[in-house]
């Protein structure tokens, strides 16, 4: 159980020292039905309350966020040991993030890269006009 009513930041380091984590992991929560509360995206977490994106008497699992490269490569590990065993839905779940993570950093990276080919491809060539257009507009200039 924990107090609410406190900062992210206060509630973040005090489940990082129950759960003996690294000061330096990222963490978050999983409620029950699989949503990630995303307190680890929190913009300002020394001064957001908890209770602004939890909710009293419910139950959360602690996890531990896995960046890759850049931020949108992300994973998500359970710090519950057994999490199978307590919520059979849940390990799933956590793969499903992960992959959705990885997924649309592929799909932006992706994105990227064609527009950069867009920006740096040569300019388009003017067509060449077809040859009745051309003695077409010969005809009506003057020689």
């Amino acid at each position: 159980m924990v107090n609410l009513e406190c900062r992210i930041l206060i509630l973040t380091a005090h489940l990082k020292k129950k759960c003996q984590c690294r000061p330096e992991d990222s963490i978050d929560l999983l409620d029950e039905t699989g949503t990630l509360m995303n307190l680890s995206k929190v913009e300002n977490p020394a001064s957001e309350f908890a209770s602004k994106y939890l909710q009293e008497r419910k139950h959360y699992i602690l996890i531990r966020v896995i960046r890759g490269e850049s931020s949108e490569a992300t994973s998500y590990e359970s710090l519950l040991e057994n999490l199978g065993k307590h919520y059979p839905d849940l390990p799933d779940r956590l793969q499903q993030l992960s992959a959705n993570t990885q997924m649309r950093q592929h799909w932006r990276r992706a994105s990227f890269q064609r527009r950069a080919q867009a920006l740096t491809s040569t300019p388009a060539r003017p067509r060449p006009t077809s040859p009745s257009k051309r003695s077409s507009e010969l005809k009506g200039s003057p020689a």
